[in-house]
């Protein structure tokens, strides 16, 4: 996102696991990092410069503001939360990308599996676009974002 605008803004719905790494690798970046909190993670330590929203909401309830809140869902993989998150966008038009490993390892995974066109709802117009690695993930990611402003 550094690469092809300056003025992004990274929404995570936390400062755990690989969102701790993204925020991390954002901010050195000089990109803003939103986070989204549910009222679980409110009084865990996070990083200087991130803006943190303490929603006093529980885990699904902050993952819809989360997804409202972003112009594109990036899914590095998960599990049911990162799935749901995935159903809310696709519900409401938001464009998912997905860094697809191959193994099915994760939840997330297996929807390639059972989906492997993307498309998880006929009625619906949009489609998870799916990438194999980072960079090929990163490009897609700034295509969308350069034609996608609101």
């Amino acid at each position: 996102m550094a690469r092809c605008t300056s003025n992004a803004v990274i929404v995570l719905g936390g400062y755990r696991g690989l969102m701790r790494a993204v925020a991390d690798a954002a901010l050195e970046r000089g990109l803003r990092v939103l986070m989204v909190i549910p009222e679980a993670y409110e009084k865990d330590p996070f990083p200087p410069g991130s803006i943190i929203v303490r929603t006093g909401l529980g885990y699904r309830e902050r993952s819809l503001v989360l997804v409202r809140t972003s112009d594109i869902l990036v899914s590095l993989g998960g599990g049911l939360g990162t799935l749901f998150e995935e159903l809310i966008a696709h519900s409401i038009g938001i464009p998912v990308l997905r860094l697809v490993i191959p193994g099915d390892r994760l939840t997330t995974d297996r929807l390639a599996s059972c989906f492997p066109s993307g498309v998880l709802d006929d009625r619906l117009q949009g489609k998870t676009d799916y990438s194999s690695n980072g960079r090929e993930l990163a490009d897609k990611v700034c295509s969308i974002a350069s034609s996608t402003r609101r």
